[in-house]
């Protein structure tokens, strides 16, 4: 047998190292939080060759001291924590000591750094661990760092790097959460001297509309949700803009990026009943909570993250989601493809205003300083504002800031807008509220069915078409959950009782949800060892195979993916569908009113259960525009 040995301080630093740096992301994600944790409020991040080459980040934070500069390189060494009590109540975003003494283990390192209370910065070159060189050097206050020849003494590690442009694409997405995690600092992102991204005087609005683009920051719904010391906020997609993948959702527990199945699981079931089957909603989400109640020290890369109380977060999350998609009317408008290619007074929404775009150099005069004025007034009239705005007698002037590439800010009589590549005008889009209120107004007009399917009804300027299936299937499951609210769940005696036979887990799980069964029209009672008997269901499940039934609720049993309710709330979704009105029945007027006038009830929600539409409307100047009746 070997003899035991303590490892070389070579060997065990570079096995240390594999632990955080996995990858040029990993290195990125350590430098750039030590910037934030130094109080930086620029920081430019620079890659090359998918940051194999070359990674520097120039932060204008608190620097560090002359005396600590070479202890900052020492394993486990931080200014950040300073006993384990200090782990319970963390805000910096580094605190292991792990990442400066990793990173230089495996890479050629240099650091160029100095104080407010310093005349004289200093610079520090070290390769595989080893100082090489030492001095002073002028410099504003801050620190930079330059990351290069990474891997360089652990060949068998640079082998396993992936092409350089998988690399860059996981530092882009890293320095993405980072720009909407802490939109109040600037960043600016250069890939092989191509300036990414600047989010000078950006908001997260602002810079959801850089990442994703417009259609995704135009159907977002701003969330807060509290209770207590705990509080939901951010944005999350309409169900009408969904993703085939999970990659455009984001999660931050105290403005820190984290991973947790538990979350994703929490928001996704809350979407279920507004989301087509195979999609994913967009999110940003935002979690603050005690820093006591929350473990981040689960692995080195601190992704992941562990909850006190794990039960309560997800019904946090569920309850935040599911309210904010629940207070939305969710009508569609109908737009032509002719109108959205040839409009050039077509809306684009950007930070929740509107704005109608304007016909480049018309009635605008540009000057040499980038700035530009409105010469015709006719640009910004009571037609283009629906809200009073008073005019001044001189040309307004929209000051375009030089620093920002992404979108300006510009003032028009202290009113806030935007300006993209183009000179917008704010103007307000149609109230969704007075939409839906038009839809079930008593003057509505039935104007007939299409295809014995769609319900076509007209008020004021604009048509609604509803599918009536669709309608019906919202109108029975609403329905039942009211009568869930109310415990006045109609019930069917079952001829043979069922017997549902457990092993002790699962019997123990129906025994912690027994309450909820009967809240939802379960009659069941004990019947033996590990044995539960029902005698009734929810009469909207009359005919559901029960073995399947909780077979499916039982899947899960620590009720995280899917909770016993969301499970029965889905098969009453499907049931509602199944014994709702069909395509192609014909329904008579009588039948169409109740209808509509039932569906009103039913909170805003003109989604069915399964996420299709319910309501699609036609405005009339969009249909005169399709016939050329007006320009």
């Amino acid at each position: 047998m070997a003899n035991i040995k303590v490892l070389d301080k070579s060997v065990w630093t570079k096995i240390a190292a594999g632990e955080v740096v996995e990858k040029p992301a990993s290195i990125v994600k350590e430098l750039v939080e030590n910037s934030i944790d130094a109080k930086a409020k620029n920081i430019t991040i620079e890659i090359k060759n998918g940051g194999i080459d070359l990674i520097s980040i120039i932060d204008d934070g608190c620097g560090i001291e002359k005396d600590e500069i070479k202890l900052a390189f020492v394993a486990h060494a931080t200014s950040k924590l300073q006993s384990i009590d200090d782990l319970f109540s963390l805000k910096s975003m580094g605190f292991r000591g792990e990442a400066l003494a990793s990173i230089c283990a495996v890479s050629k390192v240099e650091m160029i750094t100095k104080t407010d209370s310093e005349e004289i910065g200093h610079k520090l070159t070290l390769e595989g661990g080893e100082e090489k060189e030492f001095n002073e050097i002028a410099c504003v206050t801050g620190t930079q760092i330059k990351v290069s020849k990474l891997f360089f003494n652990t060949p068998a590690r640079a082998k396993f790097l992936r092409k350089p442009k998988t690399e860059e694409n996981d530092i882009t997405s890293y320095v993405e959460k980072l720009m909407l995690s802490h939109s109040n600092i600037n960043f600016k992102y250069i890939v092989d001297d191509k300036l990414i991204y600047n989010t000078t005087n950006c908001n997260i609005i602002d810079i959801i509309y850089t990442i994703y683009g417009k259609e995704i920051a135009s159907n977002m719904l701003e969330v807060c949700y509290v209770r207590g010391d705990y509080k939901v906020s951010g944005y999350i997609s309409k169900p009408t803009v969904c993703k085939s993948n999970r990659t455009y959702q984001s999660l931050f527990v105290n403005n820190r990026y984290c991973i947790n199945q538990l979350i994703t699981a929490s928001v996704s079931n809350a979407y279920e009943t507004f989301l087509m089957k195979g999609k994913f909603p967009v999110y940003i989400l935002f979690l603050t909570m005690p820093q006591d109640s929350l473990d981040v020290n689960v692995h080195p890369n601190k992704l992941e993250v562990k909850f006190e109380n794990s039960q309560f977060i997800y019904s946090l999350f569920n309850s935040a989601v599911y309210q904010t998609l629940t207070n939305q009317t969710h009508i569609l408008e109908a737009v032509s493809d002719e109108i959205k290619n040839n409009d050039s007074s077509l809306s684009t929404n950007i930070n929740f205003f509107e704005f109608n775009k304007i016909k480049p150099n018309e009635g605008i005069s540009y000057n040499e300083d980038n700035s530009f004025e409105i010469k015709n007034k006719n640009y910004i009239s009571k037609e283009h504002f629906v809200d009073k705005v008073f005019l001044k007698s001189e040309p307004i002037v929209f000051e375009q800031s030089p620093q920002s590439s992404i979108i300006p800010e510009v003032y028009v009589e202290g009113m806030e807008i935007k300006k993209p590549s183009e000179p917008y005008i704010f103007e307000k889009k149609q109230d969704d509220k007075k939409i839906y209120d038009n839809l079930f107004s008593p003057t509505r007009i039935v104007v007939g069915v299409a295809f014995n399917t769609y319900i076509i009804v007209q008020e004021e300027e604009t048509l609604y078409f509803i599918d009536q299936h669709a309608a019906h299937e919202r109108e029975l499951f609403d329905k039942f959950m009211r009568q869930v609210e109310k415990q006045d769940v109609p019930m069917q005696d079952l001829l043979i009782p069922y017997v549902l036979n457990l092993n002790d887990v699962e019997f123990n799980f129906i025994s912690q949800n027994l309450d909820l069964l009967k809240t939802y029209g379960f009659e069941i009672e004990e019947f033996g060892k590990n044995c539960y008997r029902i005698t009734s269901i929810p009469m909207l499940l009359n005919g559901i195979d029960l073995k399947e039934y909780f077979d499916s609720i039982l899947s899960n049993l620590n009720g995280n993916i899917k909770k016993p309710h969301e499970v029965i709330r889905n098969d009453f979704a499907t049931m509602a569908c199944k014994a709702a009105v069909k395509g192609g029945n014909k329904l008579s007027e009588n039948e169409i009113n109740i209808l509509l006038d039932k569906l009103k009830e039913n909170k805003n929600t003109l989604l069915c259960p399964h996420g299709r539409p319910i309501v699609i409307t036609f405005d009339k100047k969009q249909i005169e525009k399709i016939f050329k009746r007006i320009v």
